[in-house]
């Protein structure tokens, strides 16, 4: 069983309101689910959004562990995060990637696979870009004490793109500094030039 199948599974006696509400939101639109043989569909609904959401219930500043005690006090930068989260305007999806550029505080560091830790738990909310975007960036700058973080995001929105076809090939780049990095300072700028280098070449 898959962790996502696992996950539906625990949650279906909590998700059964949610069933009901998914089932009479898709028959107020005019679909007859038996019919077209969704019967089953709402209680999929339910099931997938109570993951989709599962991130409310979770605190980011849990995924760090135990921050490695290292010599260094140089930019530390971690690209290509890759995320998929939920728009709170129409429940449609964005994805994307995420970088995260710091500089460690008495040279304390976190490993890497912590950063995709702190960004799939904010992910699993009902997001605007530009919130999740600072909150990843709140959580690097508090969760490892740094002197500065600074955090890009480049999100594709099908509530875009699937509503507007002129949008189709649109994404949305969003930044978030902190401390030594905020915008406006040269270290944020250098740090700016470093995260986004890669995307200048595609």
């Amino acid at each position: 069983m898959t962790d996502f199948s696992k996950h539906m599974t625990e949650q279906t006696e909590v998700n059964e309101k949610a069933v009901q509400a998914a089932g009479d939101f898709l028959q107020a639109l005019g679909l007859d689910l038996k019919q077209l043989g969704m019967e089953k569909t709402p209680y999929r609904v339910a099931m997938a959004f109570s993951h989709f959401f599962s991130g409310l219930k979770e605190n980011p500043e849990n995924c760090w562990g135990e921050l490695i005690p290292t010599q260094s006090d140089g930019l530390v930068a971690v690209r290509n995060i890759r995320f998929y989260s939920m728009c709170e305007h129409h429940l449609l999806p964005f994805f994307g990637i995420v970088h995260i550029a710091y500089y460690p505080a008495e040279g304390k560091i976190a490993g890497f696979g912590h950063f995709a830790e702190v960004v799939d738990v904010l992910a699993r909310r009902p997001q605007l870009q530009e919130r999740f975007t600072y909150e990843i960036c709140k959580a690097v700058q508090d969760g490892l004490g740094a002197r500065g973080a600074l955090v890009i995001v480049r999100g594709t929105h099908l509530c875009l793109s699937m509503r507007n076809h002129l949008g189709g090939d649109s994404d949305i780049i969003t930044q978030a500094g902190l401390g030594c990095l905020a915008d406006g300072t040269d270290a944020g700028h250098q740090a700016w030039k470093l995260l986004m280098e890669g995307d200048a070449q595609e």
